[in-house]
C-alpha cells in the first residue's frame, strides 16, 4: 500500500480489470458499494450532505478527467 488511497483503489481496480471475463459494470457496483458503506459510517444527520458533496465531487473529476483524456493528457492523478 502506497501514501495514496487514490492510487491504491485504482490498483485494485486494475487488477481486477485484467481478470478473465471481468465485468466493468460489477466492478464499478462494487466501488459504489464501499462508497456507499463509507458515507454510512458519517453520522445520520451529515450523511446526505456528505453524498451530495461526493455526487459534485464526482461529477467534477469526471468532466476534468474527461476533458484531460480528450487533450491526451495523463487523467489518472
Amino acid at each position: 500500500m502506497s501514501d495514496c488511497l487514490h492510487c491504491d483503489i485504482n490498483e485494485l481496480v486494475e487488477e481486477q480489470l485484467k481478470l478473465d471475463g471481468a465485468d466493468l459494470a460489477e466492478l464499478a457496483a462494487k466501488v459504489a458499494e464501499s462508497l456507499a458503506d463509507l458515507i454510512l459510517l458519517a453520522p445520520a444527520g451529515d450523511q446526505s450532505k456528505l453524498m451530495a458533496d461526493v455526487l459534485a465531487n464526482f461529477g467534477q473529476m469526471f468532466i476534468e478527467k474527461s476533458e484531460m483524456a480528450d487533450t491526451g493528457e495523463g487523467s489518472r492523478h
